[in-house]
């Protein structure tokens, strides 16, 4: 299968499913967890070109899994975007851990956009 795989992490179910299909429109491929462990499992199985995670979820919230994902050489140059409604000083407190920041509840045409940023257009070389 060819496109861009994109890794959409979210613990609220319809969030998930929206920002999956808006992606997936715009011709993503996409892969969904719902906390930050699932997603590490992902992440290993098959790296994505770009992680969407949600800040504050259960097991492992968005800061754990981008520095987890930042201490794994396979897997630190993956851009991560943020979400979340509530991110206090995160970006503050770690510079350059996160691609961009999208503020909850954000304009699903600037998902698209922050994600065309990470990684490109859905087919383009990488």
């Amino acid at each position: 299968m060819t496109g861009r795989l994109i890794l959409v992490v979210d613990d609220e179910v319809l969030i998930a499913l929206l920002a999956s299909e808006v992606l997936t429109d715009a011709g993503y491929r996409v892969v969904v967890a719902h906390d930050g462990r699932a997603a590490l499992e992902i992440l290993r199985r098959e790296p994505p070109d770009a992680v969407v995670t949600d800040y504050m979820m259960p097991r492992l919230d968005g800061l754990g899994l981008a520095l987890a994902m930042r201490d794994d050489p396979a897997l630190r140059h993956v851009p991560v975007v943020l979400t979340s409604a509530v991110a206090g000083d995160v970006l503050e407190r770690h510079p350059g851990l996160f691609f961009s920041f999208l503020q909850k509840p954000y304009d699903l045409a600037r998902l698209l956009g922050a994600v065309r940023d990470a990684v490109g257009a859905p087919g383009a070389p990488g």
